[in-house]
């Protein structure tokens, strides 16, 4: 069998998988951010007390003493992580090379996928689609806008085109402070589902 009905395919050396979702990172070019990351997939663990969620494709995890509060958390980690990533426009390639070689299938994340998949047929299996794909689009786009809202509260137009470095590191951070306060890191998770 390849699925076992008692969903023992769900459970971690730490816990049981609970939950899968997406998160899509928007774009931020008045910051410097002007990159289209692909959705990253995730899954959260329930382990005695508190969550992990633990992004797949950067091997990347959040806690938090409920689901969200760990998905908030990893959201976060990921910003943090991109940011210092693409730090230096000049090293982009450099950068693009760390994603692809962390979302190559290794021993840590090969597992994680696989709680992944099973976790999709656990959802298939009681009506639950996790292919909505016309919805995904909208709250992209709607995430996208906000974030863009957001940077025009922040930026400068004027001196847009002159952004020192310590300049975009600073609004890099006023940015972060601001999704932070709107809870916007909630609406970067355009898709989750959990059991």
């Amino acid at each position: 069998m390849l699925f076992n009905a008692d969903l023992s395919d769900l459970q971690v050396s730490n816990g049981k998988a609970v939950g899968l979702g997406r998160v899509k990172i928007p774009k931020m070019p008045k910051i410097g951010f002007d990159y289209e990351i692909p959705l990253l997939s995730f899954i959260v663990v329930k382990r005695d007390s508190d969550y992990v969620a633990t992004c797949i494709h950067l091997l990347i995890d959040g806690y938090g003493k409920d689901q969200a509060g760990a998905c908030n958390d990893m959201v976060s980690n990921i910003l943090h992580y991109l940011r210092e990533n693409f730090k230096h426009p000049e090293c982009a390639d450099d950068a693009w090379n760390n994603l692809y070689g962390l979302s190559r299938p290794n021993t840590v994340n090969n597992p994680l996928w696989d709680k992944y998949h099973a976790l999709q047929y656990c959802f298939a299996k009681r009506g639950i689609s996790t292919d909505r794909y016309s919805d995904l689009d909208r709250r992209i786009q709607a995430l996208q806008d906000t974030v863009f809202k957001l940077e025009s509260r922040l930026c400068d137009v004027k001196t847009e085109l002159k952004e020192s470095e310590e300049r975009r590191a600073e609004l890099w951070d006023s940015l972060l402070h601001e999704i932070s306060k709107a809870k916007l890191m909630e609406s970067m998770i355009i898709e989750e589902r959990v059991i």
